[in-house]
């Protein structure tokens, strides 16, 4: 029997033979070479508070814990959620820069106005109503003016139409936030 089993033995060369999983590759530039288990975890906890350091007045806040958390302490929850399909994707319109832009700038305008119409003093109007103007001429009485050089400049009547068309916008927008400011700001 145990020539046998020396025979076979022979026969299997010992590169074919597949490398246990529990040995571990030894790496001479390993920072935890020659180190047990004990001193590696004792030096990560010590790295840990080291990094922690500049760190820990903020740590001593107090955080409330929270029971509708959007985020998923566990990914794989969000991965089968109804938010990460295709279809759901597929129903979300591409974000417009410049509608969210214009909106912002009559949301400022329209704050504007109500503050304008609680101040009581007259120099504090008067800041205010400069603070309307600044995004009003900086958003759209430049752009209007640029356009109506231009139209001015056009050649053909092609031309002159199309920039007739585009002046329209921010002439329109003009008139929006002159509304706004008219309906908010004049309260008395």
């Amino acid at each position: 029997m145990n020539q046998i089993s020396q025979t076979v033995d022979s026969w299997i060369s010992e590169e074919e033979i597949p490398v246990s999983p529990t040995l571990k590759i030894i790496r001479k530039n390993d920072p935890w070479h020659g180190m047990s288990e004990e001193e590696i975890e004792d030096a990560k906890e010590f790295i840990r508070c080291y990094m922690l350091k500049d760190f820990e007045i903020l740590l001593l806040i107090p955080i409330q814990p929270q029971e509708n958390d959007f985020w998923s302490p566990n990914n794989q929850e969000f991965m089968k959620s109804a938010f990460n399909t295709y279809d759901y994707q597929r129903t979300q319109r591409p974000f417009n820069k410049y509608a969210y832009r214009i909106r912002k700038i009559m949301e400022q305008v329209r704050d504007l106005a109500i503050f304008h119409s609680s101040t009581s003093q007259p120099e504090g109007r008067a800041n205010i109503q400069r603070r309307y103007e600044n995004p009003v001429q900086n958003e759209f009485r430049d752009r209007l003016l640029n356009l109506v050089q231009r139209y001015q400049k056009a050649a053909d009547e092609e031309r002159k139409f199309l920039k007739r068309r585009k002046i329209v916008q921010p002439n329109r927008k003009i008139l929006e936030c002159q509304e706004i400011w008219e309906e908010y700001a004049n309260w008395e």
